[in-house]
């Protein structure tokens, strides 16, 4: 946690959104070691099962828009022309080079002034593979004192279980338990755009970790139309919510409401109001920054007014340099105040001698 206390914001944490995405493939290793590197608090983890039930760290339930499986196994698709990370074995995934995010329809990069297409060689990698990454991290740190925690996304458990796999939170849950994250203090969240599904984890399967109820922005909620997002976003929902997360994970965009100044929305004050910790996504310096001029001024909105408690980023470098130029400027401020009292005080003592 990087601690910015005595500026305008409160501590807050930066969680490494796919890696450094911004920089490298998302969720690959370099992307995490990258991130590391950068000083973010938590790196993120999605999770999918594969067909032999192994989870993989990727973000979506497909695989043709970030590897190249469509020319490595080109008969392998569904009737929708997809390919499914579920309908291929472990062994099969680890023989595709992974990439940065393309259209799968077109082929073109969705950012295009990021890491070339095709370009150096990446891999998907499983769960515990990525533990065991971030456990060596740590260890290799521990001078500085410092230990990254995981914030884990179980993706789409409805489609895991009409695939028969209703016991994905299961699995995701044993192997955070066979790496000791178990309880609220550990440096762990598990996070899920499925309400019904985190609410099953904490009453039936009686989890103690800190769980994170994600909402979608007005853009992709018929991705999730599953789930009624109208009423988890409404007072009561919330307030409903709050019974079994710790937190929430809106899009940034639902957080403030636009009028001559940016005002913060009623889902942020309705959180504040039920204790729930606010986590946004996401944070791109190199996406459409309406309605802020620049990367800076958004940031300053969610940290310095609104004081998140943390948020998702593809570019941690530059959350983390926005942090600490504001931590300098009140330093200099504070020096500049003492070093005017200084001065006052020593006027008054030549007066008075």
């Amino acid at each position: 946690m990087i601690d910015i206390s005595g500026t305008s914001s409160s501590s807050m944490i930066i969680i490494g959104h796919r890696g450094a995405s911004g920089y490298l493939p998302e969720h690959t290793l370099p992307a995490k070691a990258l991130a590391y590197g950068q000083g973010v608090d938590y790196l993120e983890q999605d999770v999918v099962l594969s067909k032999d039930n192994v989870p993989i760290v990727i973000h979506d339930i497909y695989l043709d828009e970030i590897s190249n499986v469509a020319s490595k196994y080109p008969a392998r698709h569904r009737s929708d022309g997809r390919y499914y990370a579920i309908d291929f074995t472990l062994t099969e995934i680890k023989t595709l080079r992974a990439s940065e995010r393309f259209d799968h329809r077109t082929g073109k990069p969705i950012y295009p002034n990021r890491f070339p297409l095709n370009q150096s060689t990446f891999h998907l990698v499983t769960f515990e593979e990525e533990l065991e990454f971030i456990v060596g991290l740590n260890k290799a740190n521990i001078d500085n004192n410092r230990e990254v925690g995981i914030y884990v996304e179980i993706k789409e458990p409805s489609f895991h279980k009409n695939e028969s796999r209703s016991n994905f939170s299961e699995i995701v849950i044993d192997i955070l338990r066979k790496y000791n994250y178990t309880k609220r203090t550990d440096k762990v969240f598990l996070q899920c755009f499925d309400l019904e599904e985190l609410q099953r984890i904490r009453v039936q399967l009686k989890s103690d970790l800190k769980l994170v109820g994600l909402l979608s922005d007005e853009k992709h909620r018929s991705i999730y139309k599953k789930n009624d997002f109208s009423y988890w976003i409404s007072e009561i929902g919330i307030e409903d919510m709050a019974t079994f997360v710790d937190g929430i994970g809106p899009h940034y965009s639902d957080l403030y409401e636009q009028g001559t100044t940016l005002e913060p929305s009623k889902l942020f004050n309705d959180a504040r109001k039920h204790n729930l910790f606010i986590h946004p996504y996401t944070f791109r310096s190199d996406a459409n920054l309406q309605p802020f001029a620049t990367f800076d001024a958004m940031l300053e909105f969610y940290i310095d007014k609104l004081k998140v408690d943390g948020l998702f980023t593809d570019h941690p470098d530059k959350v983390v340099r926005y942090i600490e130029s504001k931590h300098k400027q009140s330093n200099t401020g504070i020096k500049l105040q003492s070093s005017s009292l200084a001065l006052i005080i020593l006027s008054i003592a030549v007066i008075i001698l």
